[in-house]
């Protein structure tokens, strides 16, 4: 993700989450980047599919328009825990599955008597899918970091992540720091009906928490202030909300001096592909909604250029919108 600034500089990133969740998610995202619709994409390590993925990946880049940037989601919610059996007894079950919720990470930052243990736990899953990473992609690159739900947002969690990173020597370049704008979203009016209460909350929650991570963070990796945008519109992110929400958005990062990252999960997993490694009941509507496969249609129909953004009437790139 290059600065925001003058001439040529990218000012937004468009960003896919799930890389290596399924089968079919993989296959999804692969195709967005067939087509160069993507800047970057989140790859998970610890699910089953991964080493496959990783592989198809290293075989298909040369053939693309461009390839992206790789980012480590680390994923503490389901899948396996990689730092082997008993390296995180109060994270993974017998069968070592993660078996953890949000909810408790987050307790669990501001519980003195269990704080310890947890960030020592977290550091050896962190390290363990980190080291799985480099296996496959190498370690030429700096580094680039999110969670999967957003987990490194925990201060627990980021607590651990950053001392890893000092401990091992990492060179890092970035960080998802998830700091969503609610101007551009009150301004629409017409929109408010739309947008789910839950994903308030979420929005709000990870506002809240955004300012002391995002200080620490600039410590080590010294990266740009960023926004993301696609917790509010998480698993719907269709193509006339995005189009109508995308000037105030990027009027927004530049008022800010920041670069904006603009999220999407364009990866649908069907119900079958979903084995013992999905632990996590809730999350498996969200990744075999309708709303994915919405996404997947909204990322294959823009058209991004330095210029701005416009979106296709359909994937063929026929019809035309004005760029934004």
């Amino acid at each position: 993700m290059s600065g925001m600034g003058k001439g040529n500089e990218k000012e937004f990133d468009v960003h896919a989450d799930d890389y290596a969740l399924s089968p079919g998610a993989s296959e999804d995202i692969l195709k967005c980047l067939r087509a160069g619709r993507l800047d970057s994409i989140s790859v998970l390590t610890n699910m089953s599919c991964y080493e496959k993925y990783a592989d198809r990946y290293l075989e298909e880049r040369g053939a693309w328009k461009k390839e992206p940037l790789l980012t480590v989601h680390l994923n503490f919610m389901e899948g396996k825990a990689l730092a082997g059996p008993g390296a995180a007894p109060d994270l993974a079950d017998s069968r070592g599955y993660f078996c953890i919720s949000w909810g408790k990470l987050l307790l669990w930052s501001f519980c003195p008597w269990k704080y310890g243990k947890i960030k020592e736990e977290l550091k050896a899953e962190i390290k363990a899918q980190t080291e799985g990473f480099i296996r496959c992609f190498g370690r030429e690159q700096p580094l680039r970091f999110d969670g999967h739900q957003h987990t490194q947002m925990i201060p627990v969690v980021y607590c651990a992540l950053l001392e890893v990173i000092r401990e091992e020597g990492y060179r890092v370049s970035y960080i998802r720091v998830t700091k969503e704008p609610v101007l551009p979203f009150l301004k629409e009016a017409s929109l408010w009906r739309t947008y789910r209460p839950v994903n308030w909350i979420k929005n709000l929650l990870l506002n809240v928490l955004a300012p002391v991570m995002e200080r620490k963070v600039r410590l080590v990796t010294g990266q740009e202030p960023m926004f993301l945008w696609g917790v509010l519109l998480s698993g719907n992110m269709d193509r006339k909300r995005v189009h109508r929400l995308l000037p105030s958005m990027k009027g927004r990062s530049r008022q800010r001096g920041r670069i904006l990252e603009i999220l999407f999960h364009p990866g649908f997993t069907a119900r079958e592909e979903m084995g013992e490694e999905f632990t996590s009941e809730d999350a498996k509507g969200f990744y075999s909604s309708e709303g994915r496969r919405q996404e997947f249609r909204t990322v294959m129909g823009q058209v991004k250029s330095n210029y701005g953004m416009r979106f296709n009437n359909n994937t063929k790139g026929r019809g035309t919108e004005k760029w934004i």
